[in-house]
């Protein structure tokens, strides 16, 4: 049997493969015939592991990495193999698991996972958006013992962003802290924010024209002690983003690959893209322009003219 996963969400795959892995182990204590190579390396040994009789008469399963990123002459080689090897998409004997942590679905890599498609099974792990990831962790918490509630994964993944390695380690070291509860408090006390995941809960209150939102955002970032400064300069750096954005039409991928953003800023700043003209966002950088010069030089408070920069948005 040959399967295919592959996909931008490094953090799935690696569990997919770690299960089957388990699996494996569970029902064959040897592990003598148990095979994993990465691409980079020589195809020799992978054709050797396919071919060789198997010891005990177990299964055998080989986990080949890197199957869609390796140079063409490679995977030609790859695919003989295969070839060579018909049995395997119809034998239980052996699994072959072909697996690779990649973005950007070039043509040439599309024509690939087709192939794969007619060998086996094939399965795409996406990144998570903020829905999914909160169903995906509570799912996942569920079968851990773990107890957190779906508004406490809200805020958690607001204030750090929706990667899903990030949240779920999180999450797990608060469960392991707290006993199996994980609360909002114990979000708040132990863990370390990042300044530009929660600076889009401004971004995007400020987008929707809701400047109540907005300063119940700056707030949040003021009682944890956040300086001014780099608030800003998060702010900055989000309608940046936007402005260089705003010329071109791109996809979620297509902005991730140009730019190299990450995928859930990618997200972030499409989404708020829609809620501003090129006119407004060029008005809106001046105003950040304006609130650096007051702040630095000692014209206003920083928290002042942060607050004062929302309230700007009244009149838009």
């Amino acid at each position: 049997m040959i399967y295919t996963y592959y996909g931008e969400n490094s953090f799935l795959i690696q569990e997919k493969i770690a299960k089957i892995k388990e699996s494996y182990e569970g029902k064959f204590k040897s592990g003598l015939n148990l095979f994993k190579f990465d691409l980079d390396e020589n195809c020799d040994e992978l054709k050797s592991a396919l071919e060789s009789q198997s010891m005990f008469s177990e299964k055998k399963i080989v986990f080949l990495r890197g199957i869609l990123s390796v140079p063409e002459v490679k995977f030609e080689e790859v695919k003989e193999i295969i070839n060579k090897n018909k049995f395997l998409n119809k034998s239980d004997d052996i699994i072959l698991v072909l697996y690779d942590i990649l973005g950007d679905l070039k043509e040439g890599i599309k024509k690939r996972v087709e192939f794969l498609k007619t060998l086996g099974e094939v399965k795409e792990f996406k990144n998570l958006d903020k829905p999914k990831l909160i169903d995906w962790c509570l799912e996942k918490a569920e079968e851990e013992n773990i107890k957190i509630s779906r508004a406490d994964l809200a805020f958690l993944i607001d204030n750090i962003g929706c990667d899903t390695n990030r949240v779920w380690n999180e999450v797990a070291k608060l469960s392991a802290y707290s006993n199996g509860v994980v609360t909002k408090k114990d979000i708040e006390n132990l863990v370390v924010f990042d300044v530009t995941a929660s600076s889009f809960k401004v971004t995007d209150a400020l987008a929707q024209r809701k400047v109540a939102l907005a300063l119940e955002g700056l707030e949040e970032l003021w009682q944890r002690n956040e300086e001014p400064i780099v608030v800003l300069g998060a702010l900055v750096w989000q309608f940046r983003n936007m402005i260089k954005l705003a010329d071109v039409k791109l996809t979620q991928a297509e902005a991730v690959n140009k730019f190299k953003l990450n995928p859930w800023v990618a997200q972030k700043t499409l989404s708020a893209l829609k809620n501003f003209s090129q006119l407004e966002l060029k008005n809106i950088y001046q105003g950040l322009a304006d609130v650096d010069l007051a702040i630095k030089t000692g014209g206003k408070d920083g928290r002042e003219a942060l607050a004062d920069f929302a309230y700007s948005f009244l009149k838009s």
